[in-house]
């Protein structure tokens, strides 16, 4: 294996870790906390194996449906999962319901899908706009792009989740790493204090 592989593969273990970082935060009890953000944990059942899969998405809501878009197209695990398997369990702040995930085949409905993802992000309307010959993302430059996007929408149902949610971990873990963070915020605020 070349030294460019191995900085590779490290290179990409590291931003699954750092995506992942939400999951951590879950597991830790502290994702009531976390509902402003607009993630949710997505869990999914492995096509293969069956067992839980749990994946971090950024997500926009209409109503009551939630919209989410795959980057890298069909060809993700979660994707590929819900493909198979439908029905999903959505973890967002405090809230975990059951959902079932389908890739939204309406141009116009993965056209406003889009919209709303570029519209309330610098990054997204950035992305979008290097995609066309345009300078800014509207509903015209987002219409060249749609087909290379797949957008899903997971849409809530009446019953429990048949997918367990993100385990969280031990009692004894979540109170450590409590006070861990406890500490280090108060020695942040003193410092600040000082400055």
């Amino acid at each position: 294996m070349s030294l460019s592989n191995l900085h590779s593969q490290r290179s990409r273990a590291i931003a699954k870790e750092i995506l992942n970082a939400p999951i951590y935060l879950y597991q830790l009890g502290w994702g009531r906390w976390l509902g402003w953000l607009p993630l949710l944990i997505l869990t999914s059942k492995g096509r293969s194996s069956g067992a839980p899969r749990h994946v971090v998405v950024e997500y926009r809501r209409h109503g009551s449906k939630y919209y989410i878009v795959s980057g890298w197209g069909a060809d993700t695990d979660w994707y590929r999962n819900i493909q198979q398997h439908p029905e999903v369990t959505v973890q967002q702040g405090a809230q975990v319901f059951a959902a079932r995930a389908e890739r939204v085949q309406d141009p116009a409905e993965a056209l406003r899908a889009l919209y709303m993802f570029s519209r309330n992000s610098v990054i997204y309307e950035t992305l979008f706009a290097r995609m066309t010959p345009a300078q800014a993302a509207d509903l015209n430059t987002l219409a060249e792009v749609v087909e290379e996007f797949t957008v899903v929408r997971l849409d809530p149902v009446d019953a429990p989740p048949s997918l367990p949610s993100v385990e969280l971990f031990s009692p004894e873990l979540r109170q450590m790493v409590s006070i861990v963070a406890l500490l280090l915020v108060l020695r942040l605020l003193l410092w600040l204090r000082r400055k």
